[in-house]
């Protein structure tokens, strides 16, 4: 890495994690899909004021697409990555072709052949081999002055602190990094992009975390059925915005912009 572990605060699994499918990313359908991607939009718009009609986001880690769709119904122009194959299918499916949809990821994009207004890396960053490269990667497909928006675990909130291992952010299955608020922006920030915040807030349904923590086999990504697991987060939310509140919530959000 670009900084010394001890000046970026940045965690890691020891070892890097055995070569896996990706976890089944939510695709939710009917009602709940509607509220899904409309709470998902109204993320979006804040995060990205300027997004509607032609506006270029390229959506890294695109899953099941819910978020591309989003930004679709924003009026935006979309390039979804997404490296799994299955996940790949299922986000050409969802969009209908309504954007490109590209079944590779940050190494085979070519420097330079994307001049994207927006990026958008929603819990991706932590699965990546090498941090530095992969955010260097995002920053080039920035035009001068767009915007990255990425999302990760927050190594450093509440219920990491107080649940222990059984946080579900740490999954060392899966998750290669492990970010604190200050190791986040010291990460952007050496990848040569400015005006950085990060917050502890965003997600749809914030207490998804704490409920799979809790509860490990209700985890709507690997359970046979997602209600179980969507009703109990559900039930936490009011303690999960709680920690959101007080700037402690389970998922960090920083948003930076291309010199």
């Amino acid at each position: 890495m670009r900084c010394s572990s001890r000046a970026c605060g940045v965690g890691w699994t020891a070892g890097a994690p055995p070569a896996a499918a990706a976890a089944t990313a939510l695709g939710p359908r009917g009602a709940l899909g509607v509220i899904a991607r409309r709470r998902a939009a109204a993320e979006l718009r804040r995060l990205l004021p300027g997004v509607g009609p032609g506006m270029l986001v390229m959506d890294v880690g695109a899953g099941a697409g819910l978020r591309a769709d989003a930004l679709l119904a924003l009026g935006a122009r979309v390039l979804a990555l997404e490296p799994d194959p299955i996940e790949a299918m299922r986000a050409s499916a969802a969009l209908r072709g309504r954007a490109v949809v590209r079944p590779v990821g940050l190494a085979e994009l070519t420097p330079g052949a994307v001049r994207a207004d927006a990026v958008l890396c929603w819990h991706v960053l932590e699965h990546l081999p090498d941090l530095d490269l992969a955010l260097t990667a995002m920053r080039d497909a920035l035009r001068p002055g767009g915007t990255l928006v990425l999302a990760v675990p927050n190594a450093g909130g509440a219920e990491a602190r107080l649940l222990g291992h059984r946080w579900h952010g740490w999954e060392p299955a899966r998750h290669r990094w492990h970010l604190t608020r200050r190791a986040l922006r010291n990460v952007v920030t050496a990848a040569g992009l400015t005006e950085v915040r990060v917050t502890s807030a965003g997600g749809w349904l914030p207490a998804m975390s704490l409920a799979a923590s809790l509860a490990p086999g209700l985890d709507p990504q690997l359970a046979r059925s997602p209600v179980p697991g969507l009703a109990l987060a559900t039930a936490l939310s009011p303690v999960a915005g709680l920690t959101r509140l007080l700037g402690v919530g389970p998922q960090l959000v920083a948003v930076a912009r291309r010199p």
